[in-house]
Formats: structure tokens, sequence, C-alpha cells
């Protein structure tokens, strides 16, 4: 019984604590990258596809991008190789 309770307990928590996943990129990368969303932009809004998908993706790159600038971070200590 007490190990059942424990088992509970510990997947309890496991939903209600908070997860970080951390990506490094070079800073050339996430440039280079930053511009293809850019340019997916530019290309949806040209193009043909119906006006609410383009809408979605416009969305959803637009929200990516706020992320990435909201959450980005410089990491000058790394030592270039």
């Amino acid at each position: 019984m007490k190990k059942a309770l424990v088992i509970i307990g510990i997947l309890l928590m496991s939903f209600v604590a908070e997860k970080f996943v951390v990506i490094k990129f070079k800073e050339e990368q996430v440039n280079y990258h930053w511009q293809n969303l850019n340019t997916i932009k530019q290309v949806v809004s040209q193009s043909s596809i119906p006006h609410n998908q383009a809408v979605f993706i416009l969305q959803s790159v637009d929200s990516l991008q706020k992320d990435i600038q909201a959450n980005a971070s410089i990491d000058s200590t790394q030592l270039k190789k």
C-alpha cells in the first residue's frame, strides 16, 4: 500500500513539473533559419492557397519567431573550435 502511494505521488508530481528543452545553435545557424522563416512567410503571402490556410501558416511562423526572440540567449562562454 505504501509503495502504491509513493508511485502515485511520483506520477502526480511528474505531470505538475514544468519541463524545459534547451537547443544550442551557432549564431550563424539561427540567422540562416530565421531568414528561411521570413522567406516562407513571403512565399505563403504570395501563394494561391486558401486564405485561412495562409493565415494559419503565417501566424504559426510568427508565433515561432516571437518565442525564439523571447527565449533566445547568447552564450558567449562557448569557445570557438
